[in-house]
């Protein structure tokens, strides 16, 4: 009971020492399924009228209190017309992050605008910004500390004798990035070959805010780039797609490389859309968090939705601990798409 008490404290330490100095964003392994997170400029950037997607993960809950991530955006293009002239993309998000015992969590929204331009009718170019307005915050009273530490449990009641005096910090956020897309086709259908991709690099805390979370320091969020990449390459005559995607990260001196591969199996006909189950598919397959986890995912897409499973068997030095138990997610999405022939996409 003394030793697994004492391993949560010292978990608790080691990540949010770093956590609070460093400020580290949250990610979702789902990163195709959060456009705004990981690039303003894929705002508004969409087979259809509006796009709305939430997520949930819950991790590290193998050995103490959850952590726990929730968010939310919403995007659209507007005055896109027949898609052949120069158009704008808006949109909005939100996502709160509470880890451990400290409800140590972020709390951020963000305004997101983009400017779209086809270059061709395969080809389309965006820019896109971002402002954010964010808070860190924590609630120590409800950690045990080593003082508090009677020989066989922790007295709640005794006096801690730590000074730390903590409060939310709030900040400014800014971040831009450029997203290209290419299509073979400007159509879509269930019965044709088709092959798209697209490639995006953004900068996030661009301004660096700063941040007084504990009262007698100032920090700064250091600035973080991402680097993305998928696409889906139909096999030719069949109902088989490949689905391969690559996310890179660095901020700090911090990185995360995650490259991954999903398989898609398309169901459904090319009947006109008429609201019902018509058309779909099926993904699955992995990513690989270098050196951190491996990630199986299923996705389930139907007409315009699509529900995402995916979790983090973790194999890094912490497996010790967690047990390989990493982190659950799952996200949902919904696309107003165009009623009319169209084949199911993964973007």
């Amino acid at each position: 009971m003394r030793i697994s008490k004492f391993i949560k404290v010292l978990l608790l330490l080691v990540f949010l020492v770093p956590i609070s100095v460093s400020a580290q964003d949250v990610h979702f392994s789902q990163f195709g399924q959060t456009p705004q997170l990981i690039n303003p400029g894929a705002t508004g950037v969409l087979f259809g009228s509006v796009r709305g997607i939430v997520n949930y993960r819950t991790q590290w809950g193998s050995f103490g209190n959850a952590y726990n991530t929730y968010a939310a955006s919403f995007d659209a293009p507007i005055s896109k017309g027949n898609g052949k002239g120069a158009y704008f993309g808006i949109g909005a998000n939100f996502y709160k992050d509470v880890a451990g015992a400290s409800n140590f969590g972020n709390l951020q929204v963000g305004l997101s605008f983009s400017g779209i331009v086809p270059i061709t009718s395969n080809h389309t170019i965006s820019l896109g910004i971002q402002g954010a307005f964010g808070q860190y915050s924590a609630n120590l009273s409800s950690l045990t500390w080593g003082s508090q530490f009677n020989g066989e449990e922790f007295d709640v009641t005794a006096n801690s004798n730590e000074s730390i005096a903590l409060k939310s910090s709030k900040y400014f956020d800014l971040g831009s990035g450029i997203f290209y897309e290419f299509k073979n086709s400007s159509a879509q259908f269930l019965g044709s070959d088709m092959s798209s991709f697209n490639v995006g690099i953004a900068g996030y805390h661009l301004n660096e805010p700063k941040q007084n979370f504990l009262s007698d320091t100032e920090d700064k969020i250091p600035m973080k780039i991402i680097a993305q990449f998928s696409g889906t390459f139909d096999i030719s005559e069949s109902k088989l797609s490949l689905v391969p995607s690559f996310f890179y990260a660095i901020q700090a001196g911090y990185k995360e490389i995650t490259p991954g591969l999903l398989f898609k199996i398309r169901v459904g006909n090319s009947t006109k859309y008429s609201g019902l189950f018509k058309q779909g598919a099926i993904y699955f397959g992995s990513h690989y968090r270098i050196k951190d986890a491996i990630i199986p995912q299923v996705y389930l897409e139907f007409s315009d939705y699509m529900l995402g499973i995916s979790y983090d068997y973790n194999n890094s030095d912490l497996s010790s601990i967690t047990g390989g138990y990493g982190g659950l997610e799952i996200s949902i999405r919904y696309i107003n798409k165009p009623k009319a022939l169209q084949r199911a996409s993964f973007k």
